[in-house]
């Protein structure tokens, strides 16, 4: 039997920001139950060593992210997290002794108007790095070029870590740069979200039913993080098993394709994030 390399598992989709970055939706907002969640980890637990919380929402907002990390760790599941960051001062101690995460993936384009943001994530991700893989993510690039808005940012990440002229230098220049103790910054450039009314390009390689999938808050399987609406659906696992949802003449269809550079959902036909992974 193949595993996956990561199943995304969107605990919730609410969000405390409202980021230009992200793609706008009309989902009813709502939360997975930890019954809910405990059996969707039951299902996947034979397909997957490791779990993304994400697809799109906050995690860290859901009302118990406590007992989220309890039943992933009972499931000897490893957990990794995206985050914007606002509220990981407040789970520091949760995060770091849940015993499961393995590393947190902080947004940091994220638009507020919190006062002191930078200062408070810096401070709780140097305690977090003692034990957990710290990641912060830069998208608003041109051709892996620092805008503004980044140099801005990068100039924060400088002073906050005292880092070395060579350090800085690489800061800059290249893409995935370590900077601390199980810190790193990983730069790539904006993608544009998937839109139905974008041009058709049947042609594409994609990881997505290959080496990953998404599960999103209301149980619905779907095959990447860029489907978060929903519009490709292979299945929903709170009602059928993964098993079979995974083994589905449709999902076989979508993955054969990929593995043969065609793109067979019109959703996946009009991705441009797909060029990211051309043959």
């Amino acid at each position: 039997m193949n595993k996956f390399k990561r199943i995304y598992v969107e605990i919730t989709n609410r969000c405390n920001l409202n980021c230009s970055f992200c793609s706008k939706e009309d989902r009813v907002t709502r939360e997975m139950s930890l019954e809910e969640f405990s059996h969707v980890i039951k299902s996947i637990r034979p397909f997957t060593d490791y779990i993304y919380l994400h697809v799109k929402g906050e995690p860290l907002l859901h009302s118990n992210f406590s007992g989220i990390l309890n039943i992933a760790k009972e499931n000897q599941m490893k957990v990794n997290i995206t985050t914007n960051g606002v509220l990981l001062d407040k789970y520091t101690d949760v995060l770091l002794n849940s015993g499961c995460v393995r590393q947190i993936n902080v947004s940091l384009h994220s638009e507020n108007d919190i006062p002191n943001y930078f200062d408070k994530v810096f401070a709780a991700c140097k305690k977090l790095s003692k034990n957990i893989y710290i990641s912060y993510r830069l998208w608003a690039l041109t051709d892996k070029k620092l805008d503004q808005k980044s140099t801005a940012i990068v100039e924060k990440i400088i002073s906050s870590y005292k880092l070395s002229p060579e350090v800085v230098e690489k800061l800059y220049n290249d893409d995935n740069i370590k900077i601390d103790i199980n810190t790193f910054v990983n730069k790539d450039n904006l993608f544009i979200w998937p839109s139905l009314n974008s041009e058709i390009d049947t042609d594409g390689y994609c990881l997505g039913t290959i080496s990953h999938l998404g599960i999103l808050v209301d149980g619905s399987v779907i095959p990447c993080c860029l489907s978060s609406s929903g519009d490709v659906k292979f299945g929903n696992v709170f009602t059928e098993d993964f098993s079979t949802i995974i083994n589905s003449p449709f999902f076989k269809t979508v993955q054969t394709g990929f593995k043969n550079n065609k793109a067979v959902c019109e959703l996946c036909r009009k991705c441009t994030y797909k060029n990211k992974f051309k043959i």
